[in-house]
């Protein structure tokens, strides 16, 4: 899938305010008592729940529902940012997503953030 497909995909996604980002790899997550715990090398893959602003769920790969919203990671990381320090259950949906073909997202509070245009220097 290529940048701009997967880019529009999520921006689909986005419009509900409900969706999945599913087989993202999650470094050192702190998810609470009943959660999987991390593999050897620190990082959970998993299902996050996308509502609104928030992170509403995080389960293990391949637990969220087959046809509900989503964009499969395929193993790309999902980390937190903005003074976030977590992905987990109830944080803000501050997060930067790396997608399979290496593209880069930035969210906040479950949205795409646009980067800046250069500005000319005139």
């Amino acid at each position: 899938m290529s940048a701009s497909t997967s880019a529009c995909l999520l921006a689909r996604l986005l419009a509900s305010g409900k969706f999945w980002l599913k087989r993202a790899r999650i470094q050192s997550p702190d998810l609470g008592e009943g959660t999987p715990p991390p593999g050897a090398d620190g990082a959970l893959l998993a299902d996050v729940r996308i509502e609104g602003d928030r992170i509403r769920a995080v389960l293990p790969a391949g637990e969220a529902p087959c046809c509900a919203p989503g964009l499969c990671l395929d193993g790309g990381p999902v980390r937190p940012r903005g003074g976030c320090n977590a992905v987990g259950p109830g944080q803000p949906a501050d997060l930067t997503v790396i997608l399979p073909d290496g593209a880069r997202l930035d969210m906040e509070k479950g949205r795409i953030v646009q980067p800046e245009p250069p500005r000319s220097r005139a």
